[in-house]
């Protein structure tokens, strides 16, 4: 039974708790910022999308997708779907189970990954997400608060990694330049040996992404 009660929670709906824009001007992402209850603990993960609902209702107005996980909340964009937006109190809820009478059917595990001789084993990382301006490599004030926050919170042992994909639009050059903005800002909050990780990987959105991961 504690295990049912555990992936029932699990699936609940996640509230919104605040609406923001973080950051100085310029914005990195011209979209609010969501920030909703629950994350890891949740079973929550980058990428996710979710279903916009309000409460007491079941149709959904538009989704989020979320862009950063914390241990009980996580932060998403919206995506609309019409002329409804988001307010505080109002559900985020995950559509995997949509229909289902009773009981949830068990979430589909991951892809398997090629496993790297130098990437620990065992639980995930701790992940967050960085979004470049157009042909920029510059960090901007608010992603160098984000840095700061994220080594602040996951303390700075540990093994850190960034990751800035490669894309069709994205000169080699232009992406070598954000990496090495990223580890030099990494290095300054006193992260000695953070390393580059090339795998793939995909984000929608207007502003490029990039990915700063830590194991403990």
């Amino acid at each position: 039974m504690a295990c049912l009660a555990g992936a029932l929670g699990a699936q609940a709906p996640h509230r919104i708790l605040a609406v923001e824009r973080k950051g100085l001007p310029p914005y990195e992402i011209a979209d609010r910022i969501y920030r909703l209850e629950g994350g890891q603990d949740r079973g929550l993960r980058v990428g996710h999308r979710l279903a916009f609902r309000r409460p007491g209702e079941a149709r959904t107005l538009g989704h989020f997708r979320v862009v950063e996980v914390r241990a009980t909340e996580a932060e998403a964009r919206f995506e609309p779907a019409g002329t409804a937006y988001p307010l505080k109190g109002d559900l985020a809820c995950r559509e995997d189970l949509a229909g289902l009478p009773v009981l949830p059917l068990p979430e589909p595990g991951p892809i398997p990954v090629p496993v790297h001789p130098d990437r620990p084993a065992g639980p995930p990382p701790q992940e967050g997400v960085i979004f470049f301006l157009p042909q920029r490599a510059d960090l901007s004030p608010a992603g160098q608060q984000k840095l700061r926050t994220w080594v602040e919170t996951w303390g700075a042992p540990g093994r850190w990694v960034v990751q800035v994909p490669a894309t069709r639009a994205l000169k080699p050059a232009l992406q070598k330049q954000r990496t090495e903005s990223l580890l030099a800002g990494l290095r300054e909050l006193g992260i000695e040996h953070p390393v580059v990780e090339t795998d793939p990987r995909t984000a929608d959105g207007k502003y490029d992404p990039a990915w700063i991961r830590h194991w403990d």
